[in-house]
């Protein structure tokens, strides 16, 4: 095997030590981010804009429900398989075929929906 040269050697070593010389810059962390003042929530004041308040819910409420049944989650119940069954003996097309043990289907598989989601009916009191 050969031996690298001296000077390449060098050279590597180098490249990797100036890549640590950096000086250490700690990230932010949560700590600083909770320490943010906290703005206090809107209240309408008019019957006019607690109708609009009221109709735009309804609307981000009615669009959410169209999303999520456009995604409604399904998973899939294998077929139930019996296995063990006495088949018994009989004659296809001129062939004895003799009583026997076999796995036979007793319900097929299928596609379920899993955990719908459900949203209020919108506009019942």
């Amino acid at each position: 095997m050969a031996k690298l040269p001296k000077a390449v050697m060098c050279a590597a070593l180098l490249v990797l030590l100036a890549g640590c010389s950096e000086k250490y810059e700690p990230r932010e962390t949560i700590v600083d981010q909770a320490k943010k003042p906290v703005k206090e929530l809107y209240a309408p004041k008019t019957e006019l804009e607690r109708r609009a308040y009221a109709e735009g819910v309804s609307q981000v409420l009615t669009d959410m429900k169209g999303k999520m049944r456009a995604r409604d989650r399904f998973t899939w119940d294998a077929p139930q398989v019996n296995c063990g069954v006495k088949i018994p003996g009989r004659v296809v097309n001129g062939m004895l075929i003799p009583e026997h043990e076999e796995c036979v289907q007793i319900a097929p598989g299928r596609w379920t929906e899993e955990a719908p989601t459900y949203l209020p009916v919108l506009g019942a009191q």
